[in-house]
């Protein structure tokens, strides 16, 4: 009886091990499958603003040694011939805010706005890059002359048609960067100006002779 008891409570004990073991998960032979992860889902987040809109310094113009002073600008469409380059304003926007590198609103003051160029710069004598500053690709305003606050390039081939408001923009200009014009290079520029549908803009790359514009109404 004694030993009846004693092999009891072995069996009891081998029963609650059981017990316990299967209730902390443990499983013999069993390959452990990861608890799935639960995935936020992305939601929209409105793009940071910047209402504080620094305008570049304003820059001198190279003395103008092959224009004549009494030289009658060319209107938007009209290409101007500047040593090997063939300068054409394209198109002008006027702009109330802008978006920089797909994360950034920049919104313009009262009284003044963004103007959002489309250039082609053909060089004609294809294979000699011409470098020019970009602090001598300006527009000459009631408020002073003006380098671009973005700027943005891309070179093709000879002929080829583009639309260079299709380009992204991206960071802010140096003035003192270079940009070289070989083949057909098409830029999109962004100044900031006094918006006033009155005033004569001029624009001008180094000693070019100079394209008119106003502001569209």
């Amino acid at each position: 009886m004694k030993q009846n008891r004693t092999y009891m409570k072995v069996i009891f004990v081998l029963v609650m091990a059981s017990s316990v073991l299967a209730c902390v998960g443990v499983s013999w032979g069993a390959t452990a499958t990861p608890v799935p992860t639960h995935t936020l889902e992305a939601t929209s987040t409105p793009l940071p603003t910047n209402t504080a809109t620094a305008k570049p310094t304003s820059t001198p113009r190279p003395t103008a040694t092959k224009i004549p002073p009494t030289a009658t600008p060319a209107p938007i469409g009209v290409s101007v011939v500047y040593d090997s380059l063939e300068i054409t304003v394209l198109d002008v926007v006027p702009h109330s805010h802008i978006v920089t590198g797909g994360a950034y609103y920049y919104y313009s003051k009262p009284g003044e706005t963004f103007i959002d160029m489309a250039v082609r710069v053909r060089n004609l004598n294809p294979g000699n890059v011409v470098r020019i500053l970009c602090s001598y690709i300006y527009i000459v305003e009631e408020k002073g002359t003006w380098y671009p606050l973005y700027g943005v390039t891309r070179r093709v081939d000879s002929g080829t048609t583009y639309d260079p408001f299709n380009i992204a923009l991206g960071a802010e200009v140096k003035g003192e960067n270079f940009v070289e014009f070989d083949k057909d290079t098409f830029l999109r520029l962004i100044y900031y100006i006094a918006e006033d549908p009155e005033q004569i803009l001029l624009f001008g790359i180094e000693n070019s002779p100079l394209i008119s514009f106003q502001l569209k109404k």
